[in-house]
């Protein structure tokens, strides 16, 4: 009867163990006191049934290990916080650590020390060893569970977080390796941890070993799903930030006859800092803008709110738009703590007489189309990127448009654009497309050049926001 008491208690034990560390891990929704009476009651109930388990047969672990594990999912499942399938994975695992546990250290402790110490002659199941045995459980598990607290525990936590608590794909991986661990020791009970057979010490530690690989396994694949999830829901975050701050109505200023104006910007899964923006500066000039901040995610899409409120806020009425570049480089450069930068051609078109003023801090330059031509690159100088240096000077440029006239701007997402051979598009291919759609309304040439780099693209991914601008300047604004 004694030994029977003990063993059902150092196999409780393990129990307790897996308790303690789903306690560490989940958040509480009772009192202390609540939960502390219902773990005593459980624990009774648990340990009850392991006795009458053990007094049956010594040597049936099914109730010491299933049984009792079943009790703390169950257990923990009422008492904490959160969904069902994350609570089931956090037992799960709790019992799988400290079931490995007691096999991998406190039975081989057991066995390597108990029979030089004289504390097991005949058999493993004596009083000496039993009381052995439990003191080297205590102090294994509370070593690991230190263990635990300090390096497993916060990404379980973050894990889980970052999962929204949706576990339930993964709680399949824990449940069968409990149970497969109930196998294994139901075959090294009937034979020993070391019967005399010079090829299961071996095997003993292959197992064990195999433990630990297949939980670091799950543990990793789990964290990766996360990550995965984290990243992609950033991506999200960015391209509703890009979203949300661009122009989508069209016609956009339907109450003006002076000017057409058409955009588009089709995001990467990459998402980047891609913005365009078109504005009236005042009643008789029009800015547009059309930018691609550096980097990818969240940090460039900020970083594009950032670049575009602040143009739109300092382009002003009669303001040079040098000094205008000059002063937004100098106040991105001050919040740039992730080193990006903007390269950016912002242009204010007079209504009245078609002066077209434009500073172009390093990006490509547009395309201009005269009425009843086709469209040509309008070689520019290119000046410094903005958010590059403190202090860099921009010097305007001006050109007349004429009635008629119309001006195509972009990203580099469209001349590099790449198909499934590894080509880009260029600007070649980009300026036949332009030139055989010259005649048409800016909403109807925008999608004609889309249409184009999908053809060319084929099924390869788009690594890059494909952003475009089309302008036409109808009829002088009468003053």
């Amino acid at each position: 009867m004694i030994i029977v008491a003990l063993w059902g208690f150092a196999v409780f034990l393990a129990s307790v163990f897996a308790v303690l560390l789903s306690a560490a891990t989940l958040e509480s929704k009772h009192k202390l006191r609540t939960r502390v009476m219902v773990w005593l009651a459980a624990g009774l109930v648990g340990y009850g049934i392991s006795f009458i388990s053990y007094m049956v047969n010594l040597y049936n672990d099914t109730v010491g290990i299933l049984g009792l594990s079943v009790v703390v999912c169950i257990i923990v499942d009422w008492l904490y916080e959160g969904t069902r399938s994350a609570k089931l994975f956090v037992a799960l695992v709790s019992c799988l650590i400290a079931n490995v546990t007691t096999f991998m250290f406190c039975g081989t402790t057991d066995t390597l020390l108990a029979g030089r110490l004289g504390l097991m002659k005949e058999s493993p199941y004596e009083v000496s060893n039993i009381l052995f045995f439990i003191g080297i459980k205590i102090v294994v598990y509370t070593f690991f569970y230190i263990l635990y607290i300090k390096f497993l525990r916060g990404k379980i936590c973050e894990m889980i977080q970052s999962l929204s608590g949706k576990m339930s794909h993964y709680v399949a991986a824990p449940l069968i390796s409990v149970i497969g661990f109930y196998i294994i020791n139901l075959f090294t009970n009937q034979n020993g941890i070391f019967p005399n057979h010079y090829w299961f010490f071996p095997l003993y530690l292959t197992i064990c070993v195999i433990f630990v690989v297949e939980f670091v396994l799950l543990i990793n694949s789990v964290m990766q799903t996360a990550t995965a999830m984290k990243n992609e829901a950033e991506l999200n975050v960015a391209t509703n930030i890009q979203q949300s701050m661009l122009p989508c109505i069209f016609p956009a200023f339907p109450e003006r006859k002076e000017f057409d104006i058409y955009a588009s910007m089709a995001p990467a899964k990459e998402v980047g800092g891609d913005f365009y923006d078109f504005f009236m500066v005042d009643e008789r000039h029009l800015a547009i803008v059309m930018a691609d901040v550096s980097g990818k995610g969240v940090p460039a899409a900020l970083f594009m709110v950032i670049g575009k409120t602040l143009l739109k806020d300092h382009t002003q009425p009669g303001r040079d738009l040098g000094e205008v570049f000059g002063e937004v480089n100098n106040l991105l450069c001050e919040a740039n703590s992730e080193g990006l930068f903007i390269t950016v051609f912002e242009g204010v078109l007079d209504l009245v007489t078609g002066e077209f003023v434009f500073v172009n801090a390093g990006h490509e330059p547009p395309y201009i189309c005269k009425k009843g031509g086709e469209f040509e690159l309008h070689q520019i100088r290119a000046g410094f990127v903005l958010a590059g240096m403190e202090d860099t000077r921009y010097r305007a440029g001006c050109i007349t448009l004429e009635e008629g006239d119309k001006l195509f701007q972009y990203t580099d997402g469209v001349t590099e654009a790449t198909s499934a051979q590894n080509e880009l598009y260029g600007k070649d291919r980009l300026q036949k497309v332009l030139a055989a759609n010259s005649s048409k309304a800016p909403a109807e040439i925008l999608p004609a050049v889309k249409a184009d780099i999908d053809l060319f693209v084929g099924s390869a991914p788009q690594f890059d926001d494909i952003t475009m601008l089309c302008l036409e300047y109808k009829v002088r604004m009468q003053t």
